[in-house]
C-alpha cells in the first residue's frame, strides 16, 4: 500500500511539473487523476482499482473541466498588434491592382503591400478599410 501511494505522489509531482513547464493545460488532468488514485490507495490495496480511478478521474477532468478552463483562458487573450489593424481606415499610397500585383499603404510608418478584396482597382489617395490579412499582404476594400 505504501509503495502505491509513493508512486501516485511521484506521478502527481511529475504531472504538475510538466504542466508548469508547458502551461498549455496538457497534464493537469492526469495530476487530478493521480490525486484521486492516491486517495484510493490510502484506503484500499488494489492496484487495478487505483488505475481505474486514475483513468476515470483524468477522463472526467478532460471532458468537463477543460471546456470551462479553455473559455476562461480564451477570454483573457488579447489581439496582437497585427490583428488590431483590421478595420482601420487608411489612404492608399500606390494604386491597388490585383492583376498587376501592385498596391501599398502605410500604417505606423510601415509600408504594406495590399490587394483589393473584390479585385477592383483602387486609386492612390483613396481611403480604404483593412478587411483581412493573407500572408504578408493586407486585403482592403473601398470605404463606403
Amino acid at each position: 500500500m505504501m509503495i502505491n501511494s509513493l508512486v501516485w505522489t511521484a506521478l502527481i509531482v511529475v504531472f504538475l511539473v510538466l504542466e508548469a513547464a508547458t502551461s498549455f493545460l496538457v497534464s493537469i488532468w492526469f495530476a487530478g487523476g493521480a490525486l484521486a488514485a492516491l486517495v484510493v490507495s490510502l484506503f484500499v490495496e488494489n492496484l487495478s482499482l487505483e488505475i481505474l480511478v486514475f483513468l476515470l478521474v483524468s477522463l472526467l477532468c478532460v471532458a468537463f473541466v477543460r471546456k470551462i478552463a479553455m473559455k476562461h483562458f480564451k477570454a483573457s487573450l488579447s489581439k496582437t498588434n497585427l490583428d488590431r489593424i483590421i478595420g482601420q481606415h487608411v489612404i492608399v499610397k500606390e494604386d491597388v491592382d490585383n492583376m498587376k500585383n501592385q498596391g501599398s499603404i502605410i500604417i505606423n510608418d510601415v509600408e504594406w503591400k495590399v490587394k483589393s478584396e473584390n479585385g477592383e482597382i483602387i486609386q492612390s489617395g483613396e481611403t480604404v478599410e483593412i478587411a483581412d490579412i493573407q500572408g504578408v499582404k493586407l486585403i482592403v476594400r473601398k470605404e463606403d
